[in-house]
């Protein structure tokens, strides 16, 4: 053999080395049995003292040293992200599974599901806690005294300084508002769009759960002495004093881990029990878990060696040294113990798998639960949001009844006023009154079949300059009033900045897009604009570089039969070829396995 074929034929060996040990790490899950050995492992090179974060299949993992690492569920190695020196141990993730971090010189980050950066900012310094996302995509960035608010994209909502350092990472609430407690001893909730109620504690508690009863929502907090407190929202009384205080009984113990769904809330105690209990904090249920002495364990958990789940599926406590499992009534379902203790707290997925942290630097995923969840999903992304912000149908803004509203100088006053706002970055308390205003002229034809669309009430230029600024405000809940008014309004120009705003916004719950793209080369339509063709082609390219797999290569299907046409100009071809082409180059054709 001679040199040439021989280094040809070892680089065929090693590629195939490679497949072959990439082909025996990949797995299917939803076809693996329970056990003690884990489903694969792999060396992660670091030590990880936070949970994994997970979110649609794939989990985040930040180690001691500031290094980012993703998984798919699978074992697929994902991304291995350079974080501008190292990144704090702060995460979020969101519905869409993008990465939110802080590097350590205070630049903050948001990356895809594929480890592509989508915006960064600059907040100066590192954030203090971890992010919260909210039910639209905004994401809640906490940095000592200070919440900014930005959008899925990146733009600026608001940014609220509460006067005092926030103690630990803030809580998404069951009405998607912020709650967090402050050093000067405030207890703040903060809503989407900034307001703020406060009260006074007379110390500061270890942990927050929000609760509902009815129509009430509340909150309990708990105290390291075992001490519980309820604090009451109450809508219907004037802003400024909207909460309130009332006792609870105490807890037989310190806690070290809790978690609520509907009226009910869960806690692991210190040493190693579980209770049950309602809103008024009667105890519902104790079992011991596998941390508590009758069964084994140390019977002394630390607060940040527990964490709690309770979903449809029931209630998980999970420590570093495994995980119990119950039914809400309290029937034991199963116990899980690592064979040795993780570095951090493992992490519980949708999928009954648990991510484990080894103190030997490698993560092991196990299958411990062969009981899915429930809820829905979309087939793009995770279990939907628990709620939404009503920006998808505000309530009427304060102009919808003036007729005047449609006079061409009150319009631009208005679009001035709403303008000036968003580039402030201080919409805030105005973002429901403005997204109205904004939702009312640009679909004005909706609410008045009769109106000329010769002599429109909105002109075309004003509906375009308006929708460009919805897009900025960037909701998720916007697009499918952006879809509407794709499909139905008759000029190509406006039709175009629907498609524009809809890539500006990134996200796409449903890939519901790519079907009012998909109706533009249909035979049903005579009047195919090759530019609107162009501004379709571009939106999904966003999309796809947002979102990633499996959106993407859904995506790339649709640009690459746009860019066979040929009913369009060879040069809009080119340029759609040219978008596949880009894609193609970062890898978002390929399916995560």
């Amino acid at each position: 053999m001679n040199l040439k074929n021989r280094k040809l034929f070892l680089t065929a060996v090693f590629f195939f080395t490679v497949f072959c040990l990439a082909a025996q790490q990949r797995v299917n899950p939803s076809q693996m049995q329970i056990s003690a050995s884990p489903m694969w492992e792999t060396a992660i090179g670091d030590t990880v003292r936070g949970m994994p974060h997970l979110q649609a299949g794939s989990v985040v993992l930040v180690g001691e040293s500031g290094s980012v690492r993703s998984f798919y569920m699978s074992g697929t190695p994902l991304w291995n992200f350079a974080a501008r020196g190292t990144a704090v141990p702060f995460i979020a993730r969101s519905y869409e599974a993008a990465t939110y971090m802080c590097s350590s010189e205070g630049v903050f980050m948001a990356i895809n599901r594929v480890g592509r950066e989508l915006w960064e900012l600059n907040l100066g310094k590192p954030i203090s806690h971890s992010p919260v996302v909210g039910w639209d995509g905004r994401v809640f960035i906490p940095v000592d005294s200070v919440i900014t608010c930005r959008t899925a994209s990146g733009n600026s909502l608001w940014t609220l300084d509460l006067g005092s350092s926030i103690v630990f990472s803030p809580v998404l609430d069951h009405m998607g508002s912020v709650a967090a407690v402050l050093q000067n001893m405030d207890f703040v909730k903060i809503d989407q769009f900034s307001n703020e109620e406060r009260i006074r504690l007379e110390k500061l508690p270890a942990m927050i759960v929000s609760l509902v009863e009815e129509n009430q929502h509340s909150y309990v907090l708990m105290y390291q002495s075992g001490e519980m407190e309820k604090i009451i929202y109450n809508e219907g009384a004037e802003r400024g004093a909207r909460l309130s205080k009332t006792g609870l009984r105490s807890l037989p113990a310190p806690p070290a881990a809790s978690a609520s769904r509907h009226d009910q809330f869960v806690v692991t105690l210190r040493d190693g029990r579980t209770l049950c209990l309602n809103a008024q904090g009667k105890v519902l249920w104790t079992r011991n878990s596998h941390e508590a002495v009758e069964e084994k364990g140390t019977g002394n958990l630390a607060a940040n060696q527990s964490a709690m789940i309770y979903d449809e599926r029931g209630i998980y406590t999970i420590t570093v040294r495994g995980v119990s499992a119950f039914t809400a009534e309290g029937r034991r379902r199963f116990v899980f113990r690592l064979s040795t203790e993780s570095s951090g707290i493992p992490a519980f997925s949708d999928e009954g798998l648990l991510y484990a942290c080894g103190k030997d630097n490698m993560l092991r995923v196990y299958k411990i639960d062969t009981k899915p969840r429930t809820i829905h999903q979309s087939r793009y992304y995770g279990p939907e949001p628990e709620g939404t912000y009503g920006m998808g149908n505000p309530p009427p803004s304060p102009w919808a009844a003036d007729s005047s509203r449609y006079n061409e100088q009150n319009q631009t006053a208005a679009t001035a006023e709403i303008e000036a706002a968003i580039r402030s970055g201080q919409i805030g308390k105005n973002e429901p009154a403005y997204v109205a205003y904004m939702m009312e002229m640009i679909g004005f034809f909706i609410g008045h079949p009769q109106a000329s669309m010769v002599r429109p009430l909105v002109r075309p230029e004003q509906r375009i300059k308006l929708i460009n600024l919805l897009a900025q405000v960037g909701s998720r809940e916007t697009i499918p009033f952006l879809w509407n008014i794709f499909d139905k309004d008759p000029e190509p120009a406006v039709r175009r900045a629907c498609a524009d705003a809809i890539g500006i916004i990134g996200v796409d719950p449903t890939g519901r897009s790519f079907y009012s793209y998909n109706f533009l080369i249909s035979p049903d339509n005579p009047n195919m604009d090759p530019q609107l063709v162009l501004a379709a082609s571009s939106s999904i390219a966003r999309l796809c570089r947002f979102s990633g797999p499996p959106l993407a290569p859904d995506g790339i299907r649709v640009l690459r039969y746009f860019s066979n046409l040929t009913s369009l100009p060879n040069y809009v071809r080119a340029q759609i070829r040219n978008e596949v082409d880009g894609l193609f180059r970062e890898g978002l054709d390929q399916m995560i396995e």
